[in-house]
């Protein structure tokens, strides 16, 4: 039989090991909750380089055929320009709608998940 002070050492040691043991899998569980909130960041960052440069292909031709339409190719840009002016300023006015309050969103559930 084990004196009393050889069981306290021993939960004490017990403690100690589960202490260290709930320590690391908090970390593991930290490490893979970021690692999946940056793989969707990076996606989502990937996908809008490739919107980004779609939509500026498609806005060069578009500002060219309705310059060619107008009979000046420089019409056509000044068009196409003021047309993202205007959707800058709409992004502007909305952002806390459009942009912040979904990402918001989307990363608290990414990490809370």
């Amino acid at each position: 039989m084990q004196s009393p002070i050889e069981h306290i050492e021993n939960i004490i040691s017990k403690a100690g090991d589960l202490a260290e043991t709930k320590a690391e899998l908090w970390k593991l569980k930290a490490a893979g909750k970021i690692a999946e909130t940056m793989s969707s960041v990076i996606s989502m960052m990937a996908i809008a380089l490739i919107s980004v440069a779609s939509i500026s292909i498609i806005s060069i031709g578009g500002a060219l055929w309705i310059g060619h339409e107008l009979g000046n190719s420089s019409y056509g840009f000044f068009i196409v320009g003021g047309f993202y002016i205007l959707a800058g300023l709409l992004i502007y006015i909305f952002r806390k709608h459009w942009i912040k309050g979904p990402l918001n969103h989307l990363l608290i559930n990414k990490i809370m998940k």
